[in-house]
């Protein structure tokens, strides 16, 4: 959600709900997860209910549909103000969706949707739509909805986050109420076009999974609908049940006890910080662990480096997609292999105190990703009673002092790898935090975008 959305939605509100203040409202936001910001502070009044719906759990999101089609989750006639920002695109068959959204107001109720007419594709995981004033007055008509308001911002306003590329556009219309029977007339007609367009219905693209809240829901991907394979992006070459291999952009396959410095896993919980595509999660949940992977919220995936002059709102959006489809893949390999790997999305200092303690930590080439490694070990320290692994690549060049060299570089365009780590730095962080027993491996990785062997190393370290 950009800065000109945010805008656009906080006009509409002090146009059309300012005086109602005082009114208690019950308000739906239609795309409400959290990935850069949401509307939620717009909809603060004392005596509104504000309720963010969306397809998977997620920041921002209270209500999960099970389906963009038929929101059984929500009744008819039941809402007052429907608000839906930079999700229209992203959803196969609006006309449908729109019928719903007709539904669930109460006659009278208002509804604002915010979409773009241009910019660049951002699949999430599909990019169907642009919308100008014509197309969005449409879906109204055919909701039998009246057109309160519809515009589209062709010029440029200044905003400093990119998003004018955007241009969006911002429908607003009514649910009319003309009487009980010409209310119940309109309702069934709007029933009848939902079932003839629902029938044999296929949306092959599930949407993906959306941070959860900070309070750490477990947002275990079991129960949702698999992607499918296309979808995914394997950071791991793997293995599926079927007997076929994926390629990724690192095989462990061979040497995996060594990554893991040769750890027994039997009997043992493990949090893993940074799962990719699960590769390590399914590998220790096979050897007898029970795992919890936390991955991080969407809208703060990665300590980003301040290089200066690079695009970074650019880098995000493909970033954005790049890991959408790695999570994707970690939720197919979930599904197939009927795993009881628990992920949790949220940040690590926030994770609550019910979470563990946890037998073992794992880090897995994540602190060369982050603006502080020893503040990382620190919070993961705290959720751990016996031992600790932090693998990283290994550069002998830096020699036995216990440093990091800083790659993150003026003159690089690189964002997103900050360090280059000794083991005596590892060693001697994870000894001042209460793990001095520690064991150090050297070994070779493939890096199969080039069929390298990568030299890296493991610390083993246990608690005294």
């Amino acid at each position: 959600m950009h800065a000109s959305s945010y805008d656009k939605m906080r006009t509409f509100v002090d146009q059309y709900l300012g005086a109602r203040r005082g009114e208690p409202l019950v308000i739906h936001d239609l795309g409400s997860q959290d990935v850069n910001g949401s509307y939620r502070a717009l909809f603060d009044a004392p005596n509104w209910l504000y309720t963010g719906l969306d397809m998977v759990p997620g920041n921002n999101v209270d209500l999960v549909l099970k389906t963009p089609y038929a929101w059984r989750e929500v009744a008819s006639g039941s809402v007052d103000v429907l608000v839906s920002g930079q999700a229209f695109e992203h959803i196969r068959y609006v006309w449908i969706t729109m019928l719903e959204v007709a539904r669930v107001l109460k006659p009278g109720g208002l509804c604002i949707v915010i979409a773009p007419s241009s910019g660049p594709e951002h699949r999430y995981p599909v990019d169907c739509w642009r919308f100008y004033p014509d197309g969005m007055e449409s879906l109204a008509r055919f909701a039998q909805l009246d057109l309160v308001q519809v515009r589209t911002q062709w010029q440029d306003e200044g905003h400093g986050d990119g998003s004018d590329a955007w241009h969006d556009s911002v429908l607003v219309c009514r649910k009319p109420d003309h009487g009980t029977w010409w209310n119940l007339k309109s309702a069934l007609k709007r029933w009848l076009q939902h079932r003839s367009l629902v029938q044999g219905l296929s949306d092959p693209a599930p949407l993906p999974e959306a941070p959860a809240p900070r309070a750490a829901m477990p947002a275990t991907p079991a129960a949702a609908e698999p992607p499918e394979l296309a979808q995914c992006r394997f950071y791991h070459s793997v293995d599926l049940p079927n007997g076929e291999s994926v390629k990724g952009e690192w095989d462990l396959r061979p040497t995996v006890d060594a990554y893991l410095g040769g750890v027994d896993f039997a009997g043992r919980s493990v949090l893993e910080v940074g799962p990719a595509s699960g590769f390590l999660s399914f590998h220790m949940e096979a050897a007898g662990a029970q795992v919890t992977a936390l991955e991080p919220p969407m809208e703060h995936l990665w300590d980003v480096a301040p290089v200066p002059g690079f695009d970074v709102a650019g880098w995000r959006q493909e970033f954005v997609h790049v890991i959408t489809g790695v999570r994707q893949s970690f939720q197919y390999l979930h599904q197939a292999r009927a795993s009881r790997v628990r992920v949790i999305v949220a940040h690590l200092d926030a994770l609550p105190e019910s979470e563990g303690p946890f037998d073992i930590g794992l880090l897995a080439s994540v602190l060369l990703h982050c603006r502080s490694p020893f503040s990382v070990m620190e919070q993961l320290a705290r959720r751990v009673s016996d031992t600790l692994i932090v693998t990283e690549v290994y550069d002998a060049n830096l020699g036995d002092l216990p440093v990091c060299r800083l790659l993150a570089d003026p003159a690089i365009p690189q964002v997103h790898t900050w360090w280059a780590l000794t083991p005596a730095f590892v060693t001697q962080s994870l000894g001042l935090l209460g793990f001095p027993h520690a064991q150090l491996s050297i070994h070779h990785q493939k890096r199969d975008a080039d069929g390298a062997l990568i030299p890296m190393f493991t610390v083993v370290a246990r608690r005294a």
